[in-house]
C-alpha cells in the first residue's frame, strides 16, 4: 500500500538538487565551516526577508529562545508568560532559569489575549508569543496589553513554525518577527525553511540585543579570546547557512503552495460537521507549517488514516503543565481547558509544497469515507 507521508524532503531535494549541490560544494571547497561568509550572507538575507535590522544565526530554535531571553537580561526567577500548549518552546525558555507562568490558548491555538490580560502584572518580565502551526498570534493585542499594564516587559515572538506568515497592520502586510522586541526562528529540517540538520536565528531591530546574542553564542566573547562572561557555544555552521540560502530563494513560492493545499483541504472538508479547522485570524495569513484539524474522534480517526495510507501526526499530545518535567510549575489537570482539549482533538494532515493535488484529493476522500461511514 502506498503511504502518503505527512512530510518528506526527498522531492524537495530533487527539485533543487543542482542549486543545493553547488552550494554544498562551495562550502566544502572553500574550507571554512564555522561563522564564515555563508553565515554572514544568510544573516543579511534573512533579516531582509523578515524586514528586521539584524539577524544572528545560532545552533537551534531552542537555543534561539534561550539566548534571546538572556540577551534581554532575563534569568533566574524572572516571570515569563508562555502559552500552555507550547511544548517544544518551553524547554528552551526554562533552560534560562526564568519562572514560567502559563496562559491558556484560544481556538486558533495561540495565546488567548483575554486570559493573558488577567495574569500580566508588574512582575511580568516577558511574554513569549508562539505562532503555532504557522498561524500568527495576535501580537499587536499582546503588545497593547503589555504597554498598558507592564510597559517594561519584553515581547518575544516564537516564529519556529511561521517562516513566511504575515500580519496586516496599519501600514500593510508584515512578516512575523517584526512585532516583538526580538523573534526566534528554527531551521529544523521539517520547518518551512529547514536546514539538513539543526539551526536557528534571532532577529531584532536592536543593535544592542544583536551584539549581545553574538557574544553569548560564542564563549561570551566581545572579540576573539576576549570573554566578558561565561557562556557556551551556539553557532549556525557554514554548511547549513549555505543550504538555507538556497532554500530562502524558494520560500515564498513554497508558502504559496502550502496555502493552496490548505485551501483544498478547507474546500473539500468544510461540509463535515465533525471537523473544525485551526484557522488564522482575518488580519493574518498562516504559513501552514502544519495543517491541523480538530475532531472529538481523533484517536480512531488517526488509526483509520494510517491504516489507509495517509500519514498524520499529533502536534502536540500533551500540555506543558501535564508534562512530568514541568510538574514543578504547580498546575493541575483542568487549569487550561482549551489547551487540554486541543491536545485530545488535534490532528495534522500531510502538507508540504511537493504534495500533489491528486494526493491531497486522496487524503480528502479518505477523511470523507471515515466520517460518512
Amino acid at each position: 500500500m502506498y503511504m502518503i507521508p505527512i512530510f518528506e524532503l526527498k522531492r524537495q531535494y530533487a527539485d533543487i538538487k543542482e542549486e543545493m549541490d553547488a552550494a554544498i560544494s562551495r562550502v566544502l571547497t572553500g574550507g571554512m565551516f564555522i561563522l564564515g561568509p555563508e553565515v554572514t550572507a544568510f544573516e543579511t538575507e534573512f533579516s531582509r526577508f523578515v524586514g528586521s535590522y539584524h539577524a544572528v544565526g545560532v545552533a537551534s530554535g531552542t537555543d534561539a529562545l534561550s539566548l534571546s531571553l538572556r540577551a534581554h537580561g532575563l534569568g533566574e526567577g524572572d516571570e515569563v508568560i508562555i502559552p500552555a500548549n507550547s511544548y517544544p518552546s518551553a524547554f528552551g525558555i526554562a533552560m534560562t532559569g526564568v519562572r514560567i507562568r502559563l496562559v491558556d490558548v484560544g481556538v486558533d491555538g495561540n495565546i488567548d489575549t483575554k486570559k493573558l490580560e488577567k495574569i500580566v502584572t508588574k512582575k511580568t518580565k516577558a511574554v513569549v508569543a508562539v505562532h503555532l502551526y504557522g498561524n500568527p498570534a495576535d501580537v499587536e493585542r499582546i503588545q497593547n496589553i503589555l504597554n498598558r499594564i507592564q510597559p517594561k516587559a519584553v515581547l518575544i515572538e516564537d516564529c519556529a513554525q511561521a517562516h513566511g506568515a504575515v500580519i496586516r497592520d496599519g501600514s500593510g502586510w508584515k512578516h512575523v518577527g517584526r512585532f516583538g522586541d526580538s523573534a526566534c526562528f528554527s531551521f529544523y529540517p521539517s520547518k518551512n525553511l529547514g536546514a539538513y540538520g539543526d539551526g536557528g536565528m534571532i532577529v531584532t531591530d536592536s543593535s544592542a540585543i544583536a551584539n549581545r546574542v553574538k557574544q553569548l553564542r560564542m564563549y561570551g566573547e566581545t572579540s576573539r579570546y576576549h570573554s566578558e562572561e561565561v557562556s557556551g557555544v551556539s553557532r549556525l555552521d557554514e554548511l547549513h547557512a549555505a543550504i538555507l540560502r538556497v532554500k530562502l530563494d524558494h520560500l515564498n513560492a513554497w508558502v504559496t503552495r502550502r496555502r493552496e493545499i490548505a485551501n483544498q483541504y478547507v474546500e473539500g472538508l468544510s461540509a463535515l460537521p465533525e471537523i473544525q479547522f485551526v484557522s488564522p485570524r482575518e488580519d493574518s495569513k498562516s504559513a501552514y507549517h502544519l495543517f491541523v484539524i480538530r475532531t472529538k474522534r481523533r484517536n480512531s480517526f488517526m488509526e483509520y488514516l494510517l491504516a489507509h495510507g495517509v500519514g498524520c501526526a499529533v502536534h502536540y499530545p500533551v500540555s506543558i503543565h501535564l508534562t512530568p518535567s514541568f510538574a514543578n510549575l504547580g498546575y493541575h489537570a483542568g487549569d487550561f481547558p482549551e489547551s487540554e482539549a486541543m491536545s485530545r482533538e488535534v490532528l495534522s494532515l500531510p502538507i508540504y509544497p511537493e504534495l500533489t493535488d491528486q494526493e491531497v484529493e486522496t487524503v480528502i476522500r479518505s477523511i470523507k469515507r471515515f466520517f460518512r461511514s
